[in-house]
This record gives structure tokens, C-alpha cells and sequence, in this order.
């Protein structure tokens, strides 16, 4: 814990309310440790000239002298003792605090609800086992606006479906495996045994994720100039409502538990439609950096091995 009651007595030794730089501080109690400038402004990467400089300029915000040369180096004064003292613990809890702040890494990853979680939670999991220093911050967004920023280098990596159509210059695409965009029905309800084609898909209230989903643009794009009747909900809302056997439902396979199926009474719908199989991979611009190497060698093990 930091010694917060020590810059009160600084501030009365000041004589004064103006406060100190704390970079002036942390030079002090280097080159107090050191009782020598040269070894104190190369620990603290500073120039020997600077380091003088700020340590005078203390001594005149204080008002007191803090050192006196010696034959061999510097050594504290009176005044300086009682100041290091009261500093040298707090500097050295800040140094560590700083040097921690330093060594943890973020790493800010693009991708869809259920792709992170469902598709590449097992490995994230795995990851973070293995580096407990590193930060992953999953951001959610359009597959559009996350490539815009994965090449503005604001996101270091996306999972993501295979989209060739937002693509940006400069980004590569690693392919991991396949996913499976279906459409499902209650088992009790008549679309369950039956090929459907795409004029019975439009007669009928289709179930899907948000708008800009994958599912949902492949979708229309493989039924051009047909009126859909989507109808936006969570995944969970979405197998509810289809297991009533009144609505049909899309979603990506690999993001429901098997079980829901058999908990929802739901089968998987036969259409004329070749949703079928879709790639899904990563999306890595230039910026690359070991924690970010290390996660992508991981993933792609994972996805190798299962």
C-alpha cells in the first residue's frame, strides 16, 4: 500500500500548496539511491545534464538542499535523509505498479456474439490459462465495421465468417473450418417432413438474428427479389418461437447446444436453398506482435486438432 500520509509532510515542507511533479520525485530518489548521477540518469534512461537540472529545480520548489558533492559522488544532506525517507517507498510501489501496467498486453479481438463465446470460447479459455497477463477485450460490431477498424489497426484481429465482400486492402484471411446456416422447424409442425422451396420460405415468418448477421445476408442474397418475412430475436427467443410450430427459424448450427434441439422438440429444416456449409476464419492486418502470434499459433492448433 502507498504511504499516502507522506505527501502531507512533503506539502508542509514546501511551505506551501503548489504540488510537486512526481516525475521530480522519482529522479530524487534514484539518484538518492544511487549517490551517484551518472549511474542514477542511466537507470532512469535520462541524460546526466537533465537529471541535474530537475534535481535543482526541486531544491528550489522545496526550498532546501538536498545533496552535497563528495569527493567520490553526491551524498543527501539533513533535509535530504528525512525526504527520502518519506518518498522511497511510495516511488518504489509506483515504479512496480508502472512496470506491471507495462508488461500487461491487450489484445482487441472483432467478432460476433456467438462466434466468440460458441465457436472460439473454448480456446480463448485455453489462451488465457496460458497467458494470465494478457488482456482480451472482445468487441461485438458489424463485420463491415470491424474490418474498418482492423485495418485502421484499431482491432487486432476478427473471427469472423468468410466475407469477401467487406474486405479491405491489406488484411489477410486465415481459413479455420466450416460453420452451417439452417433453418429449423418444431418437429410437430408441417414444414418438418418436407423439402421447403423458396416461395414457402417467403409465405412464412422467418425467426433470425439481428439484421447485418451473416445468416441473415446470405439468406437474401440467395433469395433475390423476394419479400422475407424476417423478424428479429435472440437465439434463445428464436427456438422458442419455432419450437410453437407456427414460424421457421435461422440460425448458425454450431452456435446451439445439441441439446436445445431435443429440449425445443426443433429439427432441422431440408430446403432448395444452398445455405450448406460456410467458412469461417480470422481476419489479421500487418500489425502483428508476439501475444497476438501466440494466440493466433493456438488457434489455429485448436482448429487443426478438433
Amino acid at each position: 500500500m502507498l504511504n499516502v500520509s507522506c505527501f502531507y509532510d512533503i506539502k508542509i515542507i514546501q511551505g506551501g500548496c503548489n504540488m510537486i511533479d512526481f516525475e521530480l520525485y522519482r529522479i530524487f530518489v534514484a539518484v538518492a539511491k544511487e549517490e551517484n548521477i551518472t549511474k542514477a540518469s542511466a537507470k532512469l534512461n535520462i541524460s546526466q545534464p537533465a537529471v541535474t537540472k530537475q534535481i535543482k529545480n526541486l531544491e528550489q520548489q522545496l526550498t532546501i538542499k538536498l545533496f552535497e558533492r563528495k569527493s567520490k559522488g553526491i551524498s543527501l544532506t539533513a533535509e535530504g535523509k528525512k525526504l527520502y525517507e518519506k518518498l522511497k517507498s511510495p516511488v518504489e510501489e509506483l515504479n512496480r505498479i508502472d512496470e506491471q501496467l507495462i508488461k500487461e498486453k491487450f489484445i482487441n479481438i472483432g467478432t460476433h456474439n456467438h462466434m466468440g463465446s460458441c465457436v472460439f470460447g473454448a480456446v480463448i479459455n485455453k489462451y488465457c490459462l496460458k497467458y494470465p497477463n494478457v488482456k482480451l477485450n472482445l468487441i461485438c460490431e458489424e463485420t463491415s465495421e470491424m474490418m474498418k477498424k482492423l485495418k485502421n489497426e484499431e482491432l487486432d484481429i476478427v473471427f469472423s465468417k468468410k466475407n469477401n465482400k467487406d474486405i479491405l486492402d491489406g488484411i489477410k484471411y486465415i481459413k479455420l473450418g466450416y460453420l452451417h446456416d439452417v433453418i429449423i422447424a418444431s418437429k410437430k409442425s408441417p414444414f418438418a417432413n418436407q423439402k421447403l422451396t423458396i416461395e414457402d420460405i417467403e409465405n412464412q415468418i422467418i425467426y433470425a438474428p439481428r439484421t447485418y448477421a451473416q445468416a441473415v445476408a446470405r439468406l437474401k442474397e440467395l433469395t433475390p427479389g423476394k419479400n422475407l418475412k424476417l423478424r428479429n430475436s435472440s437465439y434463445k427467443t428464436i427456438l422458442e418461437l419455432a419450437s410453437s410450430g407456427e414460424a421457421l427459424g435461422l440460425i448458425t448450427r454450431e452456435y446451439v447446444d445439441k441439446n436445445d434441439y431435443k429440449k425445443f422438440n426443433l429439427v432441422e429444416v431440408e430446403t432448395n436453398l444452398n445455405l450448406g456449409e460456410v467458412e469461417f476464419g480470422i481476419y489479421i492486418n500487418s500489425n502483428k506482435f508476439k501475444e497476438l502470434n501466440d494466440l493466433i499459433n493456438l488457434i489455429k492448433e485448436y482448429f487443426k486438432e478438433s
